[in-house]
């Protein structure tokens, strides 16, 4: 298709470009990340050109550029590029747009990242109050801006702040989500991860089961997700002296990576 795109409308007609944005993101998801960055680089300077910089076409790109780069591990230049588009985005579309508020919880990811936890901690502050006001308290995206929020605490060492703001977090993703949707069991998670930093690590066998029941009931027992939740489980174990409980763990998750790799 985009040959034919190329032959007949020409390599700067925007739906030529139209087509080699999605190849590029297509190449992201399927691993090619040099290939995928280098054609989004290329596709995003030829809609700058054609379509103009502020254009909104532009900007999806420059995102999928910063998504790759970030991928790359070259997290400085995704936060920059993050940045830009974020600016741009609220410039051409309006500081409450979907799009907007999008950019700039890359921009917090990226801080993170690059371990500057405090800027990042800031930005979902001011993402969360903006978010909630524009989108509400419980929707989706709000509460992943609080996930992140509560990364960042974590990463800060304030655990006791992390693990009340995970429960609450949590708690309202079962709401609006479902018990058994993705981002509430991450959310169960994170719980986990703090009483494991606070030594509460009981309680954190608990979570850390019932994040790996739940997956394993939803997704199968040899997904990928799964048998992290289940290292995750087997870790704890081992943290509450339970050694040998958590060899057998261990030795069961190998076995269904192995089957699962064949």
């Amino acid at each position: 298709m985009l040959t034919a795109r190329e032959r007949t409308m020409g390599a700067d007609h925007p739906d030529t470009l139209r087509c080699r944005h999605n190849l590029a993101f297509n190449l992201g998801r399927l691993g090619r990340t040099e290939d995928a960055h280098r054609m989004a680089r290329e596709v995003a300077a030829a809609r700058a050109r054609v379509l103009g910089p502020g254009h909104p076409d532009t900007l999806v790109t420059r995102y999928e550029v910063a998504y790759e780069l970030g991928r790359l591990d070259r997290w400085q230049e995704a936060l920059a590029t993050y940045r830009e588009v974020a600016a741009a985005r609220a410039r051409a579309l309006g500081p409450d747009h979907p799009d907007t508020f999008a950019a700039r919880y890359e921009t917090g990811v990226a801080l993170g990242r690059l371990g500057r936890c405090a800027e990042a901690l800031t930005a979902y502050e001011a993402l969360i109050a903006d978010r909630a006001r524009a989108q509400g308290a419980d929707h989706p995206e709000t509460l992943r801006a609080r996930h992140g929020r509560g990364v960042n605490l974590g990463r800060l060492g304030r655990w006791g702040e992390a693990l009340e703001e995970a429960r609450a977090v949590c708690a309202a993703r079962g709401r609006v989500l479902g018990p058994d949707h993705p981002d509430t069991l991450v959310s169960h998670r994170e719980v986990a991860v703090a009483l494991g930093w606070l030594g509460r690590w009981a309680a954190a066998l608990t979570e850390y089961r019932l994040v790996a029941a739940a997956r394993e009931r939803v997704l199968g027992p040899d997904r990928p997700d799964t048998l992290v939740a289940r290292d995750d489980e087997a870790h704890c174990l081992e943290q509450l002296g339970r050694a040998a409980e958590a060899a057998d763990l261990y030795r069961r998750v190998a076995a269904l990576r192995s089957v699962a790799a064949r």
